[in-house]
């Protein structure tokens, strides 16, 4: 079925777009979504319960395989410093991965575009794989980070490849339920991700981490390829290589990779391996700032075949959606991350143990999700969710930050359950409002957009939580361990440099030191998540009123389709008799002359 695109002095490829769906015996027809800026009444096809549940349990697993591989070294992070005898790089573990997943996503939207997606989408499992093998059989920490580096441009693609193919198969009554189902498995794997991880690394080995990765991706792939995707094809056929740099926006991605790269590093590097005031930080920033630039003028000259249209993120809800997913993920990554290593560190708890301490947050970011999926279609409105979420999010992020070497199992507990809730309410929101209001054939750039937008916030805050964590513990060693090298602290690893110091005797002392230290520098970078959350409040109100359709919308829209076909068939019956009289009437005029005559 051909999809038409917003119009505009441009034309652009995309345009011309054609999408079909496999299986066609299970496809049903409704109205998608949208606003004035999406054409309200464009026609598209869905697929039917039984295809959309095989879609769906393939699209659960590669959910549940991304988010894993996010969380899973939450727990192993610990030891796997241990094992190198260096903290220096613990940023780096998620940041490298986050780093190329966030310089590609943009150009995934136009992959999944102008390519088949079920062969797109498996190649991207399969680049996912080839880095988990290397994180596998890493003998150096730097191998590691490669490895990590190579998965995160496979995983660019499979987050974008799940809610694009979501977005063109689930119908929008059943959206929203939906959406809550794939998000409560994203925080599924969030919750089985640092289980599975302490598990492993106690009683087997951290690297088993990543083993894990290998057979589940390769039940992806099989899985995937006897399902019935819905298919993108490009109005053409016949590509040259002048095509794919143009269409594909090759010089864009070569100017926008290194801008996210080069500001990525900045902040990994500053007050750390460099001075803020080096040389090597300022000349970062600054080439950061020019490539945005360039970049920023560039997107603007290619109009709508751009890798991201600026008409696109103009708009007030797009925009709006962006910077809540940057805060929000930003957020969420840092207190994945730092609340395990203060478990640790400052409990002694087991990485195992750590894991299930955690589980409040999850186990409620879980139900709410799916409780507010099940509910969007009565109201429809995402602000308030959206909001709402923020809020909790904030007000739990600033209370985590209060925590202490004496904090009981009560307060530490209740935050996460606050936490949970507002994660579980909101995280949605951002990928629904955008979805609904651009037309099918802007799904795969919108939704890559976004995901882009996500995964930048993760990368960008965890990049700042390492160099707050490292530059505070180095101070606070300095304050309350005087008598410790903080250097030797921070190179031998956390768990390993406690283990020298036994709770009483002449180390008693040096001990609390070093655990008031540690607990200063976590709980201080939790204070980026106050920041987050606060920004995710106010982006949220930039979604105003947008709503989706709800069940009482949809019934009346096909009352108003019913009777406006009803009036229809009754103009035709009128128009019929009408017709059939006038037949009658020159019948009997013609016999009447015929009889005069």
């Amino acid at each position: 079925m051909k999809t038409r695109a917003d119009t505009s002095t441009h034309t652009s490829p995309a345009a011309s777009i054609n999408i079909t769906v496999d299986r066609a015996d299970d496809v049903e027809n409704e109205q998608s979504l949208g606003s004035s800026s999406a054409k309200e009444d464009e026609k598209h096809q869905y697929l039917g319960p039984r295809a959309l549940t095989l879609l769906g349990g393939s699209l659960l697993l590669v959910i549940l395989l991304v988010t894993l591989d996010v969380s899973i070294l939450a727990t192993a992070i610990p030891k796997i410093t241990d094992h190198f005898h260096t903290i220096a790089d613990i940023g780096w573990y998620p940041a490298a991965y986050m780093i190329t997943n966030a310089s590609l996503q943009p150009l995934t939207g136009k992959v999944f575009t102008y390519f088949s997606l079920k062969p797109a989408f498996i190649a991207f499992v399969a680049i996912f794989e080839l880095g988990s093998l290397i994180c596998a059989l890493a003998t150096s920490s730097k191998m590691l980070v490669v490895g990590r580096a190579i998965a995160g441009m496979g995983s660019s693609g499979l987050m974008n490849g799940v809610l694009t193919i979501f977005a063109v198969s689930a119908s929008p009554s059943v959206r929203p339920t939906m959406m809550g189902l794939l998000m409560s498995f994203a925080g599924a794997g969030q919750v089985i991700g640092p289980l599975i991880g302490g598990a492993l690394t106690e009683h087997a080995s951290w690297r088993w981490c990543f083993w894990i990765n290998l057979p589940v991706g390769a039940v992806t792939i099989v899985a995937t390829m006897f399902i019935g995707f819905p298919v993108y094809k490009a109005g053409k056929t016949n590509w040259t290589f002048r095509d794919v740099i143009r269409d594909f926006d090759i010089t864009g991605f070569a100017i926008f990779a290194p801008a996210c790269i080069m500001l990525l590093l900045a902040l990994e590097w500053g007050g750390s391996t460099y001075s803020w005031s080096s040389a090597t930080i300022i000349g970062l920033f600054c080439g950061s700032a020019g490539a945005i630039i360039a970049f920023i003028i560039w997107e603007y000259r290619q109009g709508e075949s751009a890798m991201i249209p600026v008409s696109l993120v103009r708009q007030r809800v797009i925009y709006s959606c962006l910077i809540n997913a940057m805060f929000q993920y930003g957020g969420m990554t840092v207190f994945v991350y730092y609340l395990p290593l203060w478990f640790q560190v400052i409990k002694s708890l087991s990485p195992t143990m750590s894991a299930v301490n955690i589980l409040p947050t999850f186990a409620l970011q879980i139900t709410s999700a799916i409780l507010i999926g099940a509910l969007t279609p009565y109201f429809g409105y995402l602000a308030p969710p959206a909001t709402m979420g923020s809020a909790f999010v904030t007000i739990a992020a600033g209370l985590t930050s209060t925590l202490t070497t004496h904090t009981g199992a009560g307060k530490y507990v209740g935050y996460q359950i606050l936490n949970g809730v507002g994660r579980g309410i909101t995280m949605q929101q951002p990928i629904q409002a955008v979805q609904s209001i651009v037309s099918p054939a802007m799904i795969p750039v919108a939704t890559a957009t976004v995901a882009f937008a996500q995964t930048f916030g993760a990368a960008l805050f965890i990049s700042l939580g390492q160099t707050t964590f490292i530059n505070l513990l180095s101070h606070a060693l300095r304050t309350y361990a005087p008598d410790v090298n903080a250097q030797d602290v921070i190179n031998t690893g956390a768990t390993n440099y406690l283990a020298t110091l036994p709770a009483g005797g002449a180390n008693a002392d040096t001990r609390h030191g070093v655990l008031r230290a540690y607990n200063h520098a976590i709980t201080s970078t939790f204070y980026l998540c106050v920041g987050c959350g606060a920004g995710a409040f106010v982006a949220s109100l930039g979604l105003g009123r947008t709503k989706l359709e709800t069940k009482k919308d949809k019934k009346k829209r096909d009352q108003e389709k019913e009777d406006a076909q009803n009036r229809s068939e009754a103009d035709e019956r009128r128009g019929d008799i009408s017709s059939s009289s006038g037949l009658m009437e020159s019948g009997t005029s013609g016999s009447a002359r015929d009889g005069t005559s």
